[in-house]
């Protein structure tokens, strides 16, 4: 891989703060109400922890902060009631990655004293163990953090693709979680 394995750590940290910026989705919507003489377009930039909700064709004097942008645990009572679904499934991943982010900052803080203590716990465990499941348990933080990346993908491309019955929807964040976790999967770590 492309990374070297000294950098694999901040590479980690870095995907997780960069996937918390990155809007993992984009929606738009453009309608014509029935009985109406009237089209409104309507676009949603979903991020982890929030969206901007915006309609096009209202100022932005006649649309509150509030009606504009929602933190993720106000969305499944937001959304539609055919997108309830959609908004807990992002609620539970936005949970899933606080956690992430949190680490993250843990692991910036104290990057070589994790990786020492998981070499230490591995060495330990080595010694009582056969030495082919020995060096499968293992337990790298940047492993880790590629594992987490993949699940996250999975829901979020799950809620994406359930979003994208009702609205055109592009996957961004979503398809930078699925490289993120291949990448922090097969860097090679020495």
């Amino acid at each position: 891989m492309w990374v070297r394995s000294e950098y694999a750590g901040e590479l980690a940290v870095l995907a997780t703060w960069l996937t918390a910026l990155l809007p993992w989705s984009v929606s738009f919507l453009r309608r014509s109400p029935q009985g109406m003489d009237a089209t409104f377009t309507v676009v949603n930039i979903r991020f982890v922890f929030f969206q901007f909700h915006y309609l096009f064709g209202i100022s932005l004097g006649e649309q509150s902060l509030g009606q504009i942008v929602q933190i993720v645990y106000e969305i499944p009572g937001f959304v539609p009631d055919n997108q309830v679904l959609e908004g807990q499934i992002w609620l539970a991943a936005a949970a899933v990655f606080a956690l992430l982010l949190a680490a993250s900052f843990v692991y910036y803080a104290r990057d070589e004293r994790l990786e020492d203590a998981a070499d230490e716990a591995t060495t330990g465990l080595a010694e009582s163990l056969p030495d082919s499941l020995a060096d499968r348990l293992t337990l790298d933080p940047v492993r880790v953090f590629g594992a987490a990346f993949a699940v996250l993908a999975t829901v979020f491309s799950v809620a994406t693709a359930m979003f994208l019955q009702h609205q055109p929807t592009i996957p961004v964040g979503a398809l930078f979680m699925w490289v993120f976790a291949a990448m922090l999967l097969t860097v090679e770590r020495t």
